[in-house]
């Protein structure tokens, strides 16, 4: 009996960990737009300033720097709304660089707001990982609820 209920909670655990998870995604689109060539010591740098992000600041409403690290900084650009919602448009630039200077571009969907702590922490990792995704490939990523959280 007590294996059974031991299984069952795991089970439980699971779901919640799956839940949790599945909820927020990142999907990466077109070419960044006015993407800038860089070097290893840009993307070294992009790394430690995304590292950097905070939940507040990737969700500010402003726009402005966010986090700078060196060569690279990350700003948010303002937001912008698309298919009846509302994004937070970040993008990686190199430092004193005019004109073509994006390294890395991730827009966030408000939807993925959360008043969770744990689930705030998670997003903060996918936008840093969907930040390195996007320099790595020359892409736009989207972070997003996939509509999971709401039952859509």
């Amino acid at each position: 009996m007590k294996t059974n209920n031991i299984l069952l909670l795991f089970l439980v655990v699971l779901i919640s960990i799956n839940y949790t998870l599945a909820v927020v995604v990142s999907q990466q689109g077109g070419n960044i737009p006015n993407g800038s060539a860089s070097n290893n010591r840009n993307k070294k740098d992009l790394q430690s300033a995304a590292n950097d992000l905070q939940y507040a600041n990737i969700f500010k409403n402003g726009a402005g720097t966010i986090a700078n690290e060196g060569t690279v900084r990350i700003d948010m650009q303002g937001t912008f709304s698309s298919g009846g919602q509302k994004w937070h448009n970040l993008q990686g630039q190199l430092n004193g660089v005019k004109g073509k200077s994006t390294i890395a571009h991730v827009q966030v969907a408000e939807n993925a707001m959360t008043d969770n702590k744990a689930q705030q922490n998670a997003l903060v990792t996918m936008v840093i990982n969907a930040m390195m995704d996007s320099y790595t490939s020359g892409k736009t990523y989207s972070v997003l609820d996939n509509g999971a959280r709401n039952g859509l």
